[in-house]
């Protein structure tokens, strides 16, 4: 069973980790999908009071995955009363896959609403065609 959590030990992201470009004030978080034989994926994101900012996303090229690492590091920032969301994810077929699955739209990079985002996946559970 997949799984996200945040992982206390960057150790294992100091060479990505010192490439960003961080606000003196951001709090730097790095969560990982971890099932049974291991890490499968990972998001590095960093809050500051007005927004989160995904800095570096590695879904393993897999849709569902990319879905969850996103709307986990979204909802914490819900959960912080932060509202907009900053990706500054660049690289082509995951700039795609987060088109997708509408976190961002027209090569912008900005979600201004979590929430519409969020409450957009309580209507799935509703459509019984999705189950």
């Amino acid at each position: 069973m997949l799984r996200i959590l945040e992982q206390k030990d960057t150790s294992a992201y100091e060479t990505l980790i010192s490439g960003l470009d961080l606000s003196p004030y951001a709090q730097l978080h790095i969560s990982e999908a971890t099932e049974n034989d291991g890490v499968k994926g990972f998001i590095v994101y960093s809050y500051t009071p007005e927004e989160v900012t995904i800095h570096a996303l590695d879904d393993g090229g897999d849709l569902n995955q990319c879905d969850g690492l996103v709307r986990s590091v979204l909802f914490k920032a819900e959960l912080k009363g932060i509202e907009r969301a900053v990706f500054l994810v660049n690289e082509p077929a995951m700039r795609q896959r987060l088109e997708l699955l509408r976190f961002v739209k027209n090569d912008e990079n900005v979600l201004e609403n979590i929430a519409n985002i969020m409450d957009s996946c309580k209507s799935c559970k509703e459509n019984r065609t999705n189950s």
